[in-house]
């Protein structure tokens, strides 16, 4: 049985240790197929991801709280048939311990959703076999992400996303294009054709800080050794690797863009966020007074593909950084 995954941070190797396969419903290459019939505020992504899910009814999926707008998508997931479904309640701290606790009591609840959906009990060996495949597929991505073409990087992380495989992207046109960050929620298949865009008007992404890019992999394990416990190593990867701009305080965030946009000599920053996502527009303001770059805001349209607007919005902005 399919496994569709809201969140990148809901650990594919925990679905996939019970014998179930996981996907990013983001990678979904017809997630966006069709424009959505959205009333005002509501993020494209979530309602179609509750329309996805309704067309996938003999499959089950995880929605996350890590937004209002994906907690609500679960409401109207199971207003509208969809039984085999399962909220995942994601901590937005992680200094307490009350927040661990949280956690792995959720990771236990989702074990025992993923029981009732027709899974088996994972032992602690096929656990760990899954973490480790996990983690070499991870580390082999975050190894290729500075050499890689921008869109290249993202349809692969995203077919890692989708069915645990690595493909090794194209390596980066040979052009004096300018570096650019990519920060901020859901950037789908649909969306890939802005990367070309983006690499048409003269830039790159050189850092892929998006929820589904590398802010989605986690670090790879430090030892192949079996562990005493695989499913607390795993809660902890999970716990100390959720990296999002919904936790509170969200200082993670910033300390991991800090050297990884002067490292790939970033000289500006695409802010990229849906309709309605508050959380991601509010944080312009203050990616500018940390980093001193200029940051460009790009809303996700309910349809595919890019407005003209938008376009040139993107083209004006990578010329004023030459």
């Amino acid at each position: 049985m399919d496994v569709f995954l809201t969140s990148p941070w809901i650990p594919p190797e925990w679905v996939r240790a019970h014998g179930l396969q996981p996907r990013g419903i983001w990678a979904a290459e017809n997630l966006q197929r069709l424009p959505c019939p959205l009333s005002a505020g509501v993020c494209a992504f979530a309602e179609s991801a509750v329309r996805f899910a309704q067309s996938r009814a003999e499959s089950a999926a995880v929605f996350s709280t890590a937004c209002d707008q994906m907690r609500r998508a679960f409401d109207a997931a199971i207003f509208r048939g969809q039984r085999q479904a399962f909220l995942f309640n994601l901590p937005a701290t992680w200094q307490t311990a009350a927040a661990g606790q949280i956690l792995r009591s959720e990771l236990e609840r989702l074990g025992r959703f993923l029981l009732a959906m027709g899974g088996r009990a994972p032992s602690p060996e096929q656990l760990w076999l899954e973490m480790l495949q996990a983690g070499r597929t991870r580390k082999l991505l975050l190894e290729s992400a500075r050499a890689s073409s921008s869109r290249g990087f993202a349809e692969a992380v995203a077919r890692f996303h989708w069915d645990g495989s690595f493909s090794p992207p194209p390596p980066a046109a040979p052009a004096d294009q300018i570096p650019l960050a990519l920060v901020g929620g859901p950037f789908l298949a649909s969306h890939w054709k802005w990367l070309d865009a983006l690499e048409a008007a003269g830039g790159r992404v050189a850092l892929d800080a998006t929820e589904m890019g590398e802010l989605s992999l986690a670090p790879p394990l430090e030892s192949e050794t079996v562990a005493k416990d695989p499913f607390d190593t795993l809660f902890r990867g999970c716990l100390d690797n959720t990296i999002g701009v919904f936790q509170r305080p969200n200082a993670r965030l910033y300390s991991w863009l800090k050297p990884r946009l002067a490292s790939r000599q970033a000289r500006g920053i695409v802010l990229w966020h849906f309709t309605g996502c508050d959380l991601w527009r509010a944080e312009a303001p203050t990616l500018r007074e940390t980093f001193g770059l200029p940051v460009l805001l790009l809303e996700a349209c309910a349809e595919p593909g890019a407005a003209p607007r938008d376009l040139n919005r993107l083209q004006a902005f990578v010329e004023t950084l030459r």
